[in-house]
């Protein structure tokens, strides 16, 4: 009987993980998410700016701060015109946790690694929040001005996702 209740168990804790996965998004938890990538892009730019040899990658760092504090800044206004306060869920709270594991990771790097490590990050980062954008904010967006915002913000990471590839495979030339 006791393996028969593992057993069971075993089998209905995916189902309940999976579920949980799935669930929609409300839209104060879809701007903690923005503002929890935001942050993280912000943070991520201005250690570029700081640390890296390379301008091109100095100017990326420097793009990816000035464009994610503008989207912080129209996702904070829109929140606040529709009286709507951010929210934290796992995925925020993930997205946040992994930002502050990898800048101390790239703190203690300087040169040409600090600078294949970001860009090489930024490329996969990039991807990854392409991804989340359009599996989980924009369908699980309320708000068709919610909605809206983040189709306009998407164009923006695919140019930030193309030009960190383009500086991933020129750091790879000789110049």
């Amino acid at each position: 009987m006791k393996k028969l209740l593992m057993l069971v168990i075993a089998l209905i804790v995916p189902i309940f993980a999976a579920a949980a996965e799935t669930k929609a998004l409300s839209d104060a938890e879809i701007v903690g998410i923005v503002l929890a990538v935001n942050q993280a892009e912000i943070n991520g730019g201005i250690l570029a700016q700081s640390t890296s040899s390379h301008p091109d990658v100095k100017a990326f760092g420097h793009r990816l701060t000035e464009e994610h504090n503008d989207s912080t800044s129209q996702f904070n206004d829109w929140a606040n015109k529709t009286n709507i306060t951010p929210q934290s869920s796992s995925i925020s709270d993930t997205l946040k946790a992994d930002g502050e594991k990898y800048l101390e990771k790239l703190r203690k790097l300087n040169g040409i690694l600090f600078d294949l490590d970001y860009v090489n990050h930024e490329v996969e980062s990039h991807q990854q929040v392409l991804d989340l954008w359009d599996g989980k904010l924009i369908p699980s967006a309320k708000n068709e001005e919610l909605k809206h915002l983040l189709s306009l913000r998407r164009a923006s990471l695919a140019g930030h996702f193309e030009q960190a590839k383009l500086i991933k495979t020129s750091l790879g030339r000789k110049k």
